[in-house]
């Protein structure tokens, strides 16, 4: 009797303690295909997707959450390339039936990652049970894989530097706006701390515009650019003015969609956003920049009358301030597709775009033209090549003054997440150079032309050096130097060596002509 007892009272307390470590273990997580249909029919893609990750490990071989999966991927700036794994396994299972579209989506896969010929055969599978439009659409979506084969071939000297912390963010970070000098950037941003910020069906916050300001070759913390423009709802600058005094703004709010809007700084701080005209906000406007002379905008717009599904247009300004009937750039810029984000650079002839038609290697990408004074036509658009174009969607760029360097949003390995911000130096352009004059003196009295000195500019960076030797007569010198950082040694025999510095800024503080004097002790 004692041991039966003993063995219940064992049996009780061994209930009590598992059942207490079992309370506190977390609970398990239950996924239900109910929340991934749900995000995914809100095409929130962010969200959905982790969740059909889960489904895949209870079903792997589901048509569908494989399907959906891949889409997700397809849908978001996460890795497009990693659509393949699921396409691919839909597409290999025997006798399996799946909607035709996995072919052309199988294609657009490959085509983000780069494989043309791949992309090609699934786009070419794909034809042979789709209707005329579908054939249509593939047979575009293969020109362009034929297009990004060329392209690869010659691609551009350019380097691309992520702008960093100061600028970018985890969420996405795009279509930036530089001024010519370099001086000012503003951006669009989804980030958490945006104005009322919450999360859209999309699974995004709501867009706001930011400023940066370069400071000593850096770009400052980017900060809103105040309520007078950021609202709880969705803005973004689609334009700049090259001095940066005014952007051009969309907005999509419960009252407004479509339409584009000027704010203008006064008083160090941009102002309440005005809307344009008629004659600019005819149709739905997406996107808009005036002219560096400021009579001019130009804008994309779905209007009725053009040549696509969006084209590019453009308007004079009156006398009386207000903007002219629009006219359609004509067939020569548009195409049948979408055209979007006209960019007027200093020149006043030169208009970088972004078109899904011409060249494209993918999607939107970037094309400039030039002004024809003596045709008044537009030149035939150039395709301004890899790696600046993607097959991914390149939809904004904007220049300094020279066009030696531009701006671009774009998905990167390494990057902070989702688009962020880069700075693109375009490295066979002309490079600029700050030229450093100045005298190099003895501390004594001896004579200027019995005193011998040499200068070394070391580049921090590259660690290359560079000698200049000063004038036997006066002792002046002249150094030219690109943009960097450099250690400054003067040596003479006799004195003592004097180490210096000088930093050539590059942005917003570059300074073509700077002034430094040197004078060296004699040894003791």
């Amino acid at each position: 009797m004692l041991k039966k007892r003993t063995i219940l009272l064992f049996s009780l307390l061994f209930a009590v303690v598992f059942g207490q470590a079992q309370s506190r273990q977390a609970p398990k997580k239950i996924v239900q295909p109910e929340d991934a249909e749900e995000h995914f029919s809100h095409t929130n893609y962010v969200m959905a997707l982790p969740i059909y990750k889960e489904l895949l490990k209870q079903e792997p071989k589901s048509i569908k959450y494989n399907y959906r999966a891949a889409l997700c991927y397809l849908n978001t700036n996460i890795d497009k390339s990693q659509a393949v794994h699921f396409l691919e396994f839909i597409t290999k299972i025997p006798d399996a039936k799946f909607d035709n579209e996995v072919w052309y989506d199988l294609g657009r896969a490959y085509h983000y990652s780069y494989k043309f010929d791949e992309a090609i055969k699934a786009y070419s599978t794909y034809k042979e049970k789709a209707g005329n439009k579908e054939i249509t659409k593939a047979n575009r979506q293969i020109e362009m894989c034929n297009n990004g084969k060329e392209l690869m071939k010659f691609p551009l000297n350019i380097s691309f530097e992520n702008c960093g912390k100061s600028v970018n963010s985890e969420f996405p970070d795009y279509y930036p706006l530089v001024t010519k000098d370099e001086s000012s950037l503003v951006f669009t941003s989804r980030r958490r701390e945006n104005v009322g910020a919450r999360l859209e069906f999309d699974g995004y916050y709501p867009s706001d515009i930011y400023l940066s300001i370069a400071k000593e070759g850096v770009w400052s913390k980017a900060k809103g650019v105040g309520t007078y423009v950021n609202t709880a709802y969705d803005e973004q600058a689609v334009g700049i003015s090259s001095d940066g005094k005014s952007i051009v703004v969309y907005i999509d709010h419960i009252d407004s969609a479509g339409n584009l809007y000027v704010s203008e700084i006064k008083r160090g701080s941009y102002q309440r956003i005005v809307r344009l005209n008629e004659n600019v906000n005819k149709g739905f406007e997406r996107s808009g920049s005036i002219s560096p002379e400021g009579d001019i905008i130009f804008f994309a717009s779905d209007r009725e009358g053009g040549l696509g599904e969006t084209d590019i247009y453009m308007s004079r300004k009156l006398p009386t301030g207000q903007w002219a009937k629009a006219q359609n750039l004509g067939a020569n810029i548009n195409t049948p597709y979408r055209e979007d984000f006209p960019f007027l650079v200093e020149d006043g002839k030169t208009l970088y775009f972004a078109s899904q038609g011409h060249s494209s290697m993918g999607d939107y990408d970037l094309f400039k033209s030039i002004w024809d004074e003596e045709s008044n036509t537009w030149s035939k658009p150039v395709n301004l090549g890899y790696p600046i174009n993607t097959p991914d969607e390149e939809r904004c760029i904007s220049f300094t003054e020279n066009n030696r360097v531009g701006y671009v949003s774009a998905v990167r390995k390494g990057g902070l997440g989702d688009l962020d911000i880069y700075r693109v130096t375009f490295n066979d352009a002309e490079q600029r150079y700050a030229i450093v004059t100045g005298y190099v003196t003895p501390s004594d009295s001896i004579p200027i032309k019995d005193f011998r000195a040499v200068i070394t500019a070391t580049d921090m960076k590259t660690k290359k050096e560079y000698s200049y030797i000063p004038s036997k007569s006066t002792g002046k010198y002249v150094m030219a130097l690109t943009p960097g950082k450099y250690a400054i040694t003067v040596e003479a025999a006799g004195y003592k060596t004097l180490a210096d510095a000088v930093v050539v800024f590059d942005m917003g503080s570059f300074q073509p002509e700077m002034d430094k004097n040197f004078v060296l002790s004699k040894n003791q």
